[in-house]
């Protein structure tokens, strides 16, 4: 068998580093990226402060003419500290639906990612790739890195970032528990065999093992919307939310994502101009996906089961997927 590729790195260290507070992590952290050729740059921070930065020593600059610094390494921890920010605020919108930090932030579309988790409350690991079709490769390597630093530095128990791969997949939604609830918004179109098309997507896709929300947007308003919510199986998971209050909830993030979306394109506009097309969220208890089927149209995508993030994800796709063979006829 092969050895794994490597990749040559440089690290920057600013003045307040020592061997002592930031040396194990800084070593993980080199051996991530050199074992990572998806990864450009990694930086970490403590309490919103660069500490140091891992960053491949090949690549081409930055595309932005807007830095900091004249020290083009520096600059590289730009997308990170932009990235860091909107996690921040992401994380207090997300905070009153009672489940759990934000430990996980990907933002990405084909041709570029960003990724950001805290490792440690005010300890944010933040990494770039500006790889085409890097993403994976660079989210799997991170979560690994951050159960690492977790598990060697600090003797804290895995958090199953991006959901446990382990777990036995769900054969499909129909055999994973109570029909969806679905509900049209004012973008649908008044149409009998439309909606029904559209329910039946729903009720196929949306179930109590992974996917236990997806609402559809249009130009920023309410196609379809359905859950799982009300199903027994889900019901220990409301104790201190109510169905409706987290209904709400995701209704408003749908409404409130339009700003923040500003703010995550500029932070990956510095690795490469192009829209959004994925966002995840990864709380302590399952993870809000949003992916972009169009510059008009996105999927909201909600699981409460940390172990199932990452089919919740792929379901999601495969409901993005089947939408798109469903047309929404013309006006009458």
């Amino acid at each position: 068998m092969a050895a794994p590729a490597t990749q040559q790195i440089e690290t920057l260290k600013e003045s307040h580093w020592t061997a002592r507070r930031h040396g194990l992590i800084t070593e993980l952290c080199e051996r991530g990226v050199t074992m990572t050729p998806a990864i450009r740059s990694l930086s970490h921070y403590s309490n919103g402060i660069l500490d140091f930065a891992v960053i491949r020593a090949e690549r081409v600059p930055l595309i932005s003419l807007v830095t900091e610094s004249d020290d083009e390494r520096r600059d590289e921890a730009l997308p990170g500290s932009r990235l860091l920010l909107c996690a921040q605020d992401l994380g207090a919108v997300l905070n009153p639906l009672g489940t759990g930090e934000l430990m996980r932030t990907v933002v990405a579309n084909e041709r570029a990612g960003l990724y950001g988790a805290r490792a440690t409350p005010g300890e944010f690991v933040a990494a770039a790739t500006d790889i085409p079709g890097g993403t994976p490769a660079m989210d799997e390597a991170m979560n690994a890195l951050i159960t690492r630093i977790r598990d060697e530095v600090y003797s804290l128990p895995d958090e199953l970032l991006g959901g446990d791969r382990s777990a036995r997949p769900a054969a499909n939604a129909r055999d994973a528990g109570a029909v969806a609830s679905v509900e049209f918004g004012t973008a649908a179109a008044q149409d009998p065999d439309y909606e029904q098309r559209l329910r039946d997507l729903w009720r196929a896709h949306v179930n109590t093992t992974d996917l236990h929300y997806a609402g559809y947007y249009r130009d920023w308003t309410l196609v379809c919307v359905g859950d799982v919510f009300e199903s027994d199986a889900l019901g220990p998971r409301f104790t201190n939310v109510s169905v409706r209050a987290r209904r709400t909830a995701y209704r408003d993030l749908s409404r409130t994502l339009r700003g923040h979306l500003v703010r995550l394109t500029d932070a990956l506009g510095l690795i490469v101009s192009a829209p959004v097309d994925r966002l995840v969220l990864d709380v302590q208890q399952g993870a809000v996906c949003v992916l972009w089927t169009s510059p008009r149209e996105f999927l909201l995508g909600v699981t409460l089961d940390q172990r199932r993030v990452g089919e919740a994800e792929r379901r999601l796709s495969g409901l993005a997927r089947a939408l798109e063979g469903v047309r929404q006829p013309p006006p009458r």
